[in-house]
């Protein structure tokens, strides 16, 4: 679905049907007036007839609804290939009624080929309610011959029956388009709207192996016809130790086509088939390269087999906290009452949010992920009051304990829109997960910010100076003496950076040093060769390194003219960070992560395969080690565990053995065994080993309770 970024107004649907006719059972209140009988005879009769009596009448779609009791059928006839009438459809020129196609000629042969004591009515069904954000979308797709009409027989009156034993609350859609005449293709889907198990990302896909999908679908229909969801099971699997916590998620040995491998993670997550069911069209272009065919081709004798969609009895109870709800159906027309039933009881009428409900509405960041964390079933918990580096929000998909942190990240976003804008802080953000021991969720707006985050996580430091010496990054705040006055230079001065190397962190202008002192101590110990600013009284005064007076000022404000404070590092307290992070960007009214398929070499041979191996165990220790002398004792722990995680953030090969990695180190490494660790580097340790550090010292505070670390430095 598009991005939302306004709404006309407050009462225009945006997913709707106008003109569509509500089929309502009788008994729903008074058991004695209901049906038993199938009534796909007169459904396929009233159908098959319409689109023969009216020409412009290009398809027509039956929606099996989960109402707040039970379900329900409601018919819609559509000029085009599409059914959405609300103002998020497809050709703003269509939406609306004007799409709408054969209502009275469907509403009076349903009227007349169903039972006495249905009930019929015409009006627009709004179904914002159900939300836009994916839902758990299944496809009925063949890989065989096209089934038969006893395999269709009652089958989504199975699904429906099925999933309501389960109390999870279901959207069933059947969209039939007339090809000649005694052959239909139909399209056939089901949404679980009651679950919230959309697998979101690299971690979540690859967890969804372990645990395939409970597909209403495939888990009824006979051998030849599966889920759409369950297609990616052919092209993917998981294989890493039952100790790691990196995803693992590569191609099955044999995969060939790589365009269809990707293309089924799309399937898995159900963006591409939610977003069709709630437009309303075929949408089976995207099948092209699998072996499946994502259509059925029916005789009329075939369709009536699968038309058995009502009466439905069984109740279903839905969610004690909904984040989707029931669709709501605006009455324009009661043809028939039905016997026993009031018409609310299925469908209930207008309500005053019903527009809003469901609709992520407004341009923010902010306001995108809060609706999408509501409506993928999370109760995320939004933190208005936060300081640099703390979540937006508690609670999403990838945390084991649901609670995990979401920050916000846009460097291009304006200070109002209260998003992490720095490298340092996203770094702060990453820093605090780890510390909690908990999976990050990282949004950003567009694909193009989330390769930036990424950049930032997986790389932590600004740049290389030399072999041995990062330059880190740092975040708008000043820094503080231990007589807490605050450190500036002159503004005319070179470019001011900081550095790690060997331990230390340093303060540099250009090439001069003007502070250096060990990374495990607080920055307030630093002395510090450059002018500081204090308060006394009204006045900011600018003391020299010796606190000897410079000169006086009326206000911070006015020393801006001619200096700048320095800005605070921030360092990682790890190399680099990628187990349990996820970093996922906007698109369209869905959370993308996209899945990285990197190679140093073609992997044809096995010789390349070595090669490929060496290559990024090359990049892996240029990136993240330096050099050490044969005297120091430093080393890199867990080498081959980082360089797993990192390797399998970026590839859809099999993850290699230890022993392959072993063999495959370079030469200028010197390694041994160990036994804790299956290789030690004897000549090598990490760019920044300080994995203990408090975060009030990686962050650059004196202390967590520093009174002044949210004070932002002068520009």
């Amino acid at each position: 679905m598009p991005a939302i970024d306004s709404i006309p107004d407050d009462r225009t649907p945006a997913v709707a049907r106008h003109g569509a006719i509500h089929c309502c059972q009788s008994g729903l209140g008074e058991s004695s007036l209901r049906l038993s009988g199938a009534l796909a005879g007169p459904l396929c009769e009233a159908i098959t007839n319409a689109s023969t009596a009216v020409p412009e009448l290009a398809s027509v779609e039956l929606l099996v609804l989960t109402g707040e009791r039970t379900a329900t059928l409601v018919v819609h006839g559509s000029q085009t290939a599409e059914h959405n009438t609300g103002w998020l459809a497809d050709g703003a020129g269509e939406a609306g009624s004007g799409r709408t196609a054969g209502g009275d000629e469907l509403a009076a042969l349903l009227q007349r080929r169903l039972p006495d004591w249905y009930g019929i009515e015409r009006g627009t069904l709004v179904l914002d309610l159900i939300g836009i954000a994916a839902a758990p979308t299944s496809r009925l797709v063949y890989t065989d011959e096209p089934p038969s009409g006893s395999a269709l027989e009652s089958l989504f009156r199975e699904i429906v029956a099925r999933n309501h034993k389960h109390n999870i609350p279901t959207v069933g859609q059947l969209l039939v388009q007339r090809e000649s005449t005694d052959r239909f293709r139909v399209t056939a889907r089901v949404a679980d709207i009651g679950r919230a198990e959309r697998p979101l990302g690299r971690h979540g896909l690859a967890a969804s192996l372990d645990a395939s999908p409970s597909c209403p679908i495939d888990r009824t229909t006979p051998d030849g016809i599966t889920s759409s969801r369950r297609l990616a099971d052919d092209y993917w699997e998981r294989n890493v130790p039952h100790s790691s916590r990196f995803p693992g998620l590569m191609t099955s040995p044999g995969t060939t086509n790589a365009l269809a491998a990707l293309m089924s993670l799309g399937f898995r997550d159900s963006t591409h088939e939610y977003a069709a069911l709630l437009q309303g069209r075929p949408a089976a272009d995207p099948y092209e390269p699998f072996p499946v065919d994502p259509t059925l081709a029916l005789s009329t004798a075939e369709l009536e087999a699968i038309l058995d969609v009502t009466p439905h009895y069984e109740t279903c109870r839905w969610p004690a906290k909904p984040t989707r709800f029931a669709p709501r159906f605006i009455r324009e027309t009661v043809r028939t009452q039905a016997a026993g039933t009031d018409h609310e009881e299925l469908l209930r009428g207008p309500h005053p949010a019903m527009t809003e409900l469901g609709v992520q509405t407004g341009g923010s960041l902010r306001a995108f992920t809060g609706g999408w964390l509501e409506e993928t079933g999370y109760h995320a918990e939004t933190l208005d009051e936060r300081s640099r580096g703390d979540p937006h929000f508690r609670g999403h998909p990838n945390d084991d304990a649901d609670d995990g942190p979401v920050v916000l990240v846009d460097p291009n976003g304006e200070s109002s829109d209260q998003v992490v804008g720095t490298a340092g802080e996203l770094i702060m953000a990453a820093n605090r997960a780890l510390r909690e021991g908990s999976h990050l969720l990282v949004v950003t707006p567009s694909r193009e910010t989330a390769q930036w985050a990424r950049d930032v996580l997986e790389v932590p430091y600004a740049s290389r100076r030399t072999r041995d010496v990062q330059q880190v990054y740092s975040i708008p705040a000043f820094v503080y003496t231990g007589d807490g006055d605050i450190v500036v230079t002159e503004r005319e001065s070179q470019p001011l950076y900081w550095t790690v190397s060997d331990g230390q962190r340093s303060l540099y202008v250009g090439d001069r040093c003007l502070a250096s002192g060990p990374v495990t101590a607080p920055l307030s110990s630093y002395t510090f060769e450059t002018p500081r600013l204090t308060k006394r009284g009204d006045s900011m005064i600018v003391l020299n390194d010796d606190r000897s007076v410079r000169e006086r000022r009326p206000s911070l404000a006015a020393c801006a003219t001619d200096y700048r404070a320095v800005r605070r590092p921030v360092l990682p307290i790890q190399p680099l960070f990628c187990t349990d992070v996820t970093v996922a960007y906007r698109a369209g009214s869905s959370l993308v992560e996209p899945i990285r398929s990197q190679r140093w070499d073609d992997g044809r041979t096995l010789e390349s395969r070595r090669r490929h191996y060496k290559r990024a165990l090359e990049t892996f220790l240029e990136t993240y080690t330096v050099g050490v002398s044969a005297q120091s004792s430093r080393t890199a722990p867990r080498f081959f565990e980082r360089f797993l995680t990192w390797y399998d953030g970026r590839i859809t090969w099999p993850v290699p053995t230890r022993d392959r990695l072993s063999r495959a180190l370079p030469n200028w490494v010197h390694a041994r065994t160990d036994t804790r660790e299956p290789v030690v580097l004897e000549n090598r340790s990490w760019w920044l080993p300080v994995a203990d550090l408090p975060l009030a010292i990686a962050h650059g505070r004196s202390s967590d309770a520093s009174a002044h670390h949210d004070r932002s430095a002068t520009e």
